[in-house]
């Protein structure tokens, strides 16, 4: 088994911070993506990277926006699963935004 990767939260909630601010001066307070639909690739794949994934699902930026406005206005229902939908719109918005 390979060495496992320990990621610091702190880290992540001070990165987060720096890059949403950086986002911000750069494109103001709203970010336009062009695209709704992506290429998801499930999860027991993923981390195979020695076989090529075979069952490849579509995702939906939209719906990863709903889900986490949701969550926004009613954080008793805040799980874990929803750091995929922000990594999915994460990845739209850096990948949209490119400076």
């Amino acid at each position: 088994m390979a060495e496992q990767t320990v990621v610091s939260i702190d880290l992540l909630r001070a990165l987060c911070v720096s890059l949403l601010d950086h986002l911000q001066s750069v494109e103001g307070s709203e970010v336009r993506l062009d695209k709704d639909y992506y290429w998801s690739i499930p999860v027991e794949q993923r981390y195979d990277v020695y076989n090529p994934p075979t069952d490849l699902t579509i995702g939906q930026l939209s719906e990863c926006l709903t889900n986490l406005e949701q969550l926004r206005d009613d954080p008793s229902q805040t799980t874990s699963y929803a750091l995929v939908w922000l990594a999915d719109l994460m990845r739209a918005v850096g990948e949209a935004v490119v400076r």
